[in-house]
């Protein structure tokens, strides 16, 4: 009985096995994400994510997790927190089992005109208690693009209570006698839909009850007396302050114009006059023309200037003097499979007229056709770097036809729909029509001859009719001034930019400052010292206005894309920082130094930082919840990478004979870093799920094995994993947690961006390029590496000394 009960007792009340057990659940997850990549979603769900192995080490873990509550006695009202937080992971595991054993899902395709009532579950058939029939599919592009905004279907759903007109789209879902209706895709002729029915009542409601107790552990965890989290407080409050880290800040050079440019560009005052000038873009906002011609070079170019020139110049330049412009290599395109297949020139950027043959001929043509065939989720890097292509040369192809720029609002048009000189212009009448038809022919006649004579007189002339038709004929408000001085402000100012520098310069003085006290003992050197904390609050202000405007100016939420969230990153680090500021100084140096850096990253036009149009999906208040919670994590994870690598060098420099002793700095990073830690991984869970209703919402299921989602339950599993490290005796020491901290953030990482740029899916952003934030993390690791070794060794041979 003994030998009986000591199995039992080293199987499910060993934290080491539950450690054990949860890297195992993280690697084969990891692992079908590389499988799905490589032999497709169907291998993934048969070899791991519906294998009745995988199933039974998820019950396992919660077996282990039962013995352990008990064993811990959880049901203390110390640890209330911690018990509603992992029952709840439980609750959220059983209610996907039951979704997975009676739910079911399937495709119902449907040609217009037509009646269905049979879903195709795999290869089976089931019939539905109603039919459902197909009236009218509609697939709104953008302008100057092939890819579509919005993707409709107006149906009929008729059962045995009577008919009903249905209109779906993406975040509508439709319910009909328990099924959830979405949209899902289309034909490629657009003359059908393809929608996916979900049934799963039960399974939905036991998650939805497990999302609602995990919002009350997080809670609980964080503000209940006596839970981890305010336990790390009350021993910070014990502790010295400490600070140590340097980097270097770059600049980039710009390129100066040269006389063959100058002498085909509009001059700097003509372009600034087009600038402020209204047009709508293709979501149907109106803004200044630099703003939108800011946003097509980016698109075009990744960079709101070309050798010294502005947007405008080069945008109204390729429309005025096109036979120079379609020779000038203005188009990024980096993908070398793409170069050699159509043997485009060396280099990374492109003429318009390397994409059409002497006929006149596009020669992308076949290949976006063959791309746009296929899903979204299964269209390969390659087909999504055409499409990328395709969409910049489009931009100038509309460009020249006359179809990019809607100066014109239709007269008493209450949709407020503007046009372009170049678009149907049959609704407009009398004088309107003519002024509209050929203002912009003789605008262009003006600026060919302005370019030769350098008198742009009667072109400034031409752009001044342009606004006074807008303010007369617009039947819907225009910008005011203040709002179009507001727009071109933040266009101008940079405010991301230079918060990237003064973040990166007041962080490493106030690094420098803070080395200097402790190696002194200069107690002088406080007033530096704030002073220096009080200009981080600053730029964190001023970068808090840049994205305050820019919410203004795009009217949504500023996380949308990877630009934006990329800002937004940088924003929760510093907030982080300032979080942490009066326990230690060294937290905020850190925090606005990884801040600085991230928005650099941004801001070197390696991706598009346009207020871009939201693709379907994305059209939710969804958006806002989910990506800002847990976008929000990664800033408190990249702050515990830094404070790991600080423990780690005053754990590599207690070494030294006649070192500081820095002990007690480690100790106090260490109770810093948990608590990050702590905030960083309550907000991805609550991120994750979070998600999972939104997909609910859109998609009509809350968990399907997208790689971006299971590499986010893969990094809540890692940080599960470091915080409950101190558990297991040989991890318990501040050297094995400072390794952790730093090797999690890996996870991070494959999160962050390398779903988006190695992985197809729905959330993949699709680049052939390799980021270069991963690459510089690359890097990073690798000397961290030495690191990691060094004070390994020197951790291992003063703990010898010491016993």
């Amino acid at each position: 009985m003994k030998t009986i009960k000591s199995l039992v007792n080293s199987l499910f009340f060993s934290w080491k096995l539950s450690w054990i057990l949860l890297i195992l659940y993280a690697v084969l997850l990891g692992a079908a994400t590389v499988v799905e990549q490589m032999a497709g979603t169907a291998a993934a769900r048969a070899y791991i994510y519906n294998n009745p192995l995988f199933y039974l080490l998820q019950l396992i873990l919660v077996v282990s997790f039962i013995a352990l509550a008990c064993k811990n006695r959880l049901w203390q009202p110390k640890k209330y927190g911690a018990l509603v937080l992992h029952v709840s992971l439980i609750v959220i595991l059983a209610g996907a089992l039951i979704t997975h054993l009676f739910g079911f899902e399937g495709i119902v395709h449907i040609r217009e005109g037509e009646t269905s009532a049979v879903l195709y579950v795999g290869e089976e058939k089931r019939e539905l208690p109603f039919s459902i029939r197909l009236d009218n599919f509609e697939l709104v592009r953008y302008s100057g693009s092939s890819s579509p905004s919005s993707f409709e279907s107006f149906l009929t759903i008729a059962s045995a209570e009577g008919a009903r007109a249905e209109h779906i789209y993406m975040n509508k879902v439709i319910y009909e006698q328990g099924y959830r209706i979405y949209q899902s895709s289309y034909d490629p002729d657009e003359q059908g839909t393809v929608l996916t029915l979900n049934h799963d009542g039960t399974g939905t409601g036991v998650t939805y009850a497990g999302y609602a107790l995990l919002l009350s552990g997080i809670l609980l965890s964080l503000f209940a007396p006596g839970s981890r989290f305010r336990q790390l407080n009350n021993q910070l409050r014990q502790l010295a302050a400490v600070a140590c880290l340097l980097l270097c800040v770059t600049a980039q050079a710009q390129q100066a114009m040269t006389g063959q440019l100058e002498k085909n560009t509009i001059p700097e005052s003509h372009a600034e006059h087009w600038g402020r000038l209204q047009v709508q873009c293709p979501t149907g906002r109106v803004e200044p023309v630099n703003t939108y011609t800011s946003k097509l070079l980016r698109k075009i170019y990744r960079s709101d200037s070309f050798q010294g020139l502005t947007s405008e110049q080069v945008i109204m330049g390729f429309l005025v003097n096109p036979v120079y412009w379609s020779n000038v290599p203005l188009i990024r395109q980096s993908n070398p499979n793409l170069q050699e297949e159509l043997d485009l020139p060396e280099g990374t950027y492109m003429r318009f007229s390397d994409f059409f043959d002497s006929e006149g001929h596009y020669r992308l043509a076949g290949m976006v056709d063959g791309a746009y065939a296929r899903p979204l989720a299964e269209r390969s890097k390659a087909d999504k770097d055409i499409l990328k292509l395709d969409e910049k040369i489009n931009i100038l192809y509309s460009l020249l036809q006359g179809k990019m720029l809607a100066l014109f609002p239709l007269p008493g048009d209450a949709s407020g729909k503007w046009y372009a000189a170049g678009d149907d212009l049959s609704r407009f009448a009398g004088q309107d029509s003519m002024f509209v038809s050929r203002i912009m022919a003789w605008y262009q006649d003006e600026a060919a001859t302005a370019l030769r004579s350098g008198n742009w007189k009667v072109a400034d002339e031409v752009l001044d009719m342009i606004h006074v038709y807008q303010q007369k004929q617009s039947a819907t408000s225009l910008l005011s001034e203040k709002q179009l001085s507001w727009e071109l402000l933040y266009n101008r100012a940079h405010l991301f930019f230079w918060s990237a520098v003064c973040y990166m310069l007041t962080g490493f003085l106030l690094l420098f400052a803070a080395i200097w006290k402790l190696l002194a003992r200069n107690q002088k050197l406080n007033g530096v010292i704030y002073l220096l904390a009080g200009a981080v609050i600053v730029v964190f202000l001023m970068h808090t206005a840049g994205m305050g405007i820019r919410w203004y100016i795009a009217g949504r939420a500023p996380w949308a894309n990877a630009y934006e969230s990329m800002i937004y990153v940088g924003w929760a680090t510093a907030l982080a920082g300032l979080l942490f500021a009066r326990r230690n100084i060294l937290t905020l140096a850190l925090a606005a130094l990884f801040a600085g850096i991230i928005l650099f990253v941004a801001n070197l036009n390696l991706m598009d930082s346009e207020i871009t149009p939201l693709v379907p999906v994305l059209k939710s208040y969804w958006l806002m919840i989910h990506v800002s919670v847990i976008t929000a994590s990664y800033g408190f994870f990249g702050v515990s990478l830094l404070l790991g690598i600080i423990s780690l060098f005053f754990i590599a420099l207690s070494g030294r004979k006649g070192g500081v002793s820095l002990d007690k700095k480690v100790r106090e990073l260490r109770i810093i870093n948990e608590m990050s830690l702590h905030i960083g991984l309550y907000l991805l869970t609550a991120g994750i799920f979070l998600g999972a209703i939104w997909a609910n919402e859109s998609w009509g299921r809350y968990w399907g094995w997208d790689p971006k989602e299971t590499w986010a339950l893969i990094t809540m599993v890692v940080y599960a994993l470091v915080l409950h490290a101190r558990f297991i005796p040989s991890l318990r020491s501040d050297y094995a947690f400072s390794v952790m901290a730093v090797l999690g953030f890996l996870s991070v990482l494959m999160t962050y961006l390398g779903v988006n740029y190695y992985f197809s899916g729905l959330h993949s952003y699709g680049s052939s390029e390799t980021p270069p934030a991963l690459q510089g993390m690359a890097v990073v690791y690798t000397l961290l590496l030495g690191l990691i070794l060094y004070a390994g060794l020197v951790y291992r041979k003063t703990n010898k000394l010491n016993t």
